[in-house]
């Protein structure tokens, strides 16, 4: 019986199979979470602020989530069919149109941290732009808007 009892408890050649795949299936989400977020991109304007970009798929929206306390301005990019919107490009000029950001935002969601003020934004995505003029960002608070574009869903599979 105590040959029985110690054969159940030894791990046969499955169990140790079953736990190299264990392992290996969570090393390698682990690792695909790591390249998700490494489509963030970080950037600085001439004036010093900082800005990111990015959010494609849960683990980029995840590490940029994580961030965004960071920032005072949020912007997002989508279709009204809630598709989210990537290569957006971004312009936003002070209250005396003195350009403080033009970048292409990596994804659908554009943090940037902006002195307390009033603000252009425009959006521009596959030639249509959509525009908030003297947009208030207060001291100390945080701003968050959404920029809708009209895009067919059939756009979407063409791509």
């Amino acid at each position: 019986m105590d040959s029985i009892s110690s054969s159940r408890l030894a791990p046969g050649p499955a169990v140790s199979w079953l736990v190299l795949t264990l392992v290996f299936l969570f090393a390698s989400s682990y690792t695909v979470s790591a390249q998700l977020a490494e489509g963030i991109v970080k950037g600085e304007t001439v004036q010093g602020y900082q800005f990111m970009s990015g959010g494609v798929g849960s683990g980029e929206r995840d590490a940029m989530l994580e961030q965004a306390k960071s920032y005072n301005l949020a912007l997002s990019f989508a279709a009204p069919s809630g598709q989210y919107l990537s290569d957006v490009r971004v312009l936003i000029t002070d209250e005396r149109g003195k350009e403080i950001v033009n970048t292409t935002a990596a994804g659908p969601l554009f943090y940037v941290e902006l002195p307390g003020g009033r603000y252009n934004i425009t959006a521009s995505y596959n030639g249509r732009s959509e525009e908030i003029k003297g947009l208030q960002i207060p001291n100390g608070g945080r701003v968050s808007k959404v920029f809708r574009w009209n895009v067919p869903v059939d756009e979407f599979t063409q791509r």
